[in-house]
């Protein structure tokens, strides 16, 4: 029988954390699930006259077995630290009250080499992932989710192939911020079946699906701030995800900046309350970026069977085909949304209403004055308009969609630790003013 790699070796010293704790064994990289990796050190230990090792507080990662080891090592509320390098691996994380930081946001790089599904997963409550970037994953770079598989990974729609019949209770609390999300295969960052979180002063770029997704949440009470959002299908996606405040973001340079949709895919539809206001949606024709599933291109905002949505004080602009596009989605119709002071300039139109004849909804109003709109004059509750989305230009993948010569918004965090917010306060639209231009110039 071949023993397996490090058993035998009896620990010389503590583990990867200066601060004092009882002896533990280093451990090898996860050859086969939790189970096999719990087993393995199980038997190294015990050989040793040790136990299991101690949940700690500081975890140090170094190299690939590190990462890879360093979720099943974290004590609640325990910091685990990445150091400058290149790591190629998976971090999935369960423990509650969990802070995931690089020590520098450009100098810590997890790279999936297009092989690795995920570059982090957390799962437990109040999970905090900052300060280091995550590319080349084909499915998310971050996934902070409330769902996991039957060994405790966690997982979320779309490949993972879950049914949202069966959702569960969400988990509370996360925060992801400082964060570089490049060139992944669904998501850059994207937070599933969880509620009051915040996403903010990340950079996210060339996201095959969207940059940043959230998904799945009855009540999500999520902050999206302060974002850079360019060169993907999607630079922000929504999907079945009510009560989410989008504010200060900047959304360039995508096929689509935003969309807004309700859908039978995931658990909670419709999709209601979501506050637009005060972001930059500008110049979102960019070819080099991947496919968007249904053809898209050109748009700034798409609310697909939305409730409630309000979108103001935002700068529209340079979106070759429309604005914001008002539709159904399935059955599921757009009511009372309302667009208003917003900037305007550049678009190919700026407002369509095309809801359809099973679903076309009610309440809506464009009360934006001196704009394009199809239908003309639109004001409340129009009928549907005729505008039809003209054919989008063959994208590229994902893996090769260009970083931009210029990367605004790549400050990092100091060693303080951050604490997620107590409350989430939701801005009152009406008093955020409408974003400067000097941001749209930086952003074209």
């Amino acid at each position: 029988m071949i023993a397996p790699a490090g058993a035998g070796i009896c620990p010389q010293g503590p583990y990867n954390d200066p601060v004092p704790h009882a002896p533990v064994s280093f451990l090898p990289a996860r050859a086969g699930g939790a189970l096999l990796v719990s087993a393995l050190a199980a038997l190294s230990l015990a050989a040793c006259g040790s136990s299991t090792p101690e949940p700690q507080q500081l975890v140090r990662v170094t190299n690939d077995e590190e990462l890879a080891e360093a979720g099943s090592l974290v004590a609640d509320g325990g910091l685990i630290l990445i150091e400058e390098g290149t790591y190629h691996g998976t971090l999935q994380v369960s423990a509650d009250d969990v802070t995931v930081r690089g020590a520098d946001r450009n100098g810590v790089i997890l790279d999936g080499q297009l092989e690795a599904s995920s570059g982090i997963v957390g799962t437990g409550e109040r999970f905090t992932v900052e300060n280091l970037t995550v590319r080349g994953y084909l499915q998310n770079g971050v996934l902070v989710t409330g769902v996991t598989d039957e060994n405790g990974a966690g997982i979320a729609r779309g490949p993972d192939g879950y049914l949202p019949d069966a959702a569960p209770d969400p988990v509370p609390g996360y925060l992801v911020q400082y964060v570089t999300a490049e060139n992944n295969g669904l998501y850059g960052i994207y937070a599933f079946n969880r509620t009051d979180g915040v996403i903010r002063n990340n950079l996210a770029n060339g996201g095959s699906d969207s940059g940043i997704y959230v998904g799945q949440c009855v009540s999500c009470n999520a902050l999206v701030e302060n974002n850079v959002m360019q060169w993907s299908a999607v630079g922000l996606e929504l999907a079945n995800a009510s009560d989410v405040t989008i504010v200060g973001n900047r959304i360039v340079e995508n096929r689509i900046g935003i969309t807004v949709l309700s859908n039978y895919l995931e658990a909670h539809g419709p999709t209601k309350n979501t506050i637009i206001a005060g972001n930059v949606i500008s110049n979102n024709n960019t070819a080099e970026t991947p496919e968007h599933a249904n053809g898209a291109f050109g748009t700034g905002i798409g609310l697909a069977g939305t409730v409630g949505a309000r979108v103001s004080a935002n700068r529209i602009e340079g979106n070759d085909n429309v604005g914001i596009s008002i539709t159904s989605s399935e059955d599921f119709a757009p009511v009372d949304n309302a667009v208003e002071n917003n900037a305007w300039g550049g678009n190919g139109l700026d407002v369509s209403f095309t809801a359809s004849p099973s679903a076309p909804g009610e309440g809506t109003c464009v009360l934006d004055e001196g704009i394009r709109t199809d239908p003309e004059g639109m004001g409340c509750d129009p009928g549907p308009g005729s505008y039809v989305q003209p054919a989008a230009p063959e994208g590229v993948s994902f893996a090769s969609v260009p970083h931009p010569a210029e990367r605004p918004g790549l400050e990092s965090v100091d060693e303080t630790p951050r604490a997620l917010p107590e409350t989430i306060e939701r801005p009152d639209p009406a008093s955020i003013e409408i974003s400067p231009a000097e941001l749209l110039e930086a952003a074209s």
